[in-house]
């Protein structure tokens, strides 16, 4: 009895360093995909998650931590954009935040997890989504600072949904890429396929972007301030 809650302890950091792409035993640096594939320690030969059922509970344990790290995010932009919606561009500030917190507190140890090839693809996957849904949501964020009927309140509830929607995609995404990783289905020729596709989208999105974001500028006065301030013996 008085060694169960240091057992309990034991595992608990036994499973915080697999999730985190260490062995359990040495606290080295795994190749990716070991845990997940139930393969030893290459350095000390200690086993990972030799049952498939330790391999569940890794991937629901990772499942359960991301999700966490998700509303802490969404309520960090609710929150931000409550107070600072009214300014142009701060709402989109505050998503490219998330988006980054996501970037390192969700998506990097899920990758450490998963083996090369699958690393890279879903990391291209998840950062050509991520652009797209960044261009998107500057062209939203920015067109309701125009509009005088979307106050504090509208543009608060767009930017926790727009990161609480990309968040769960990535997720879910990324929980569906680590249980294939598990058990042990190789990365399929229409995944390459779409980042070619998501690509193309990205680069017309930002075009898109750009464009919305100089026509926003123009119409505060903020262009038109600064080409009347620069020609000599005219004052804005």
């Amino acid at each position: 009895m008085t060694n169960s809650p240091t057992m309990v302890a034991s595992e608990e950091h036994e499973l915080a360093l697999l999730l985190s792409g260490r062995c359990r035993r040495c606290a080295e640096r795994l190749p990716g995909g070991t845990a997940l594939r139930g393969h030893p320690c290459p350095r000390c030969g200690e086993q990972t998650l030799p049952g498939a059922t330790d391999r569940v509970v890794l991937h629901e344990l990772h499942a359960s931590q991301s999700a966490v790290k998700l509303w802490l995010a969404v309520a960090a932009v609710a929150a931000g954009a409550l107070v600072a919606s009214w300014f142009p561009l701060i709402n989109s500030l505050l998503i490219v935040g998330a988006l980054v917190w996501l970037r390192f507190t969700v998506v990097k140890p899920g990758l450490a997890l998963l083996t090369p090839r699958r690393r890279i693809v879903t990391r291209w996957t998840l950062r050509l989504a991520a652009g797209c849904f960044l261009a998107v949501t500057i062209i939203v964020l920015e067109l309701l600072t125009l509009i005088p009927a979307a106050g504090a309140l509208v543009k608060t509830v767009v930017s926790a949904a727009e990161v609480g929607g990309a968040g769960l995609v990535t997720r879910r995404y990324l929980t569906w890429q680590i249980g294939r990783e598990g058990q042990g289905v190789p990365v399929a020729l229409w995944e390459i396929a779409l980042l070619a596709v998501a690509a193309a989208v990205l680069l017309t999105l930002v075009a898109g972007t750009v464009a919305v974001v100089l026509w926003i500028l123009g119409k505060l006065g903020l262009l038109q301030t600064q080409v009347l301030g620069s020609m000599p013996g005219v004052k804005p």
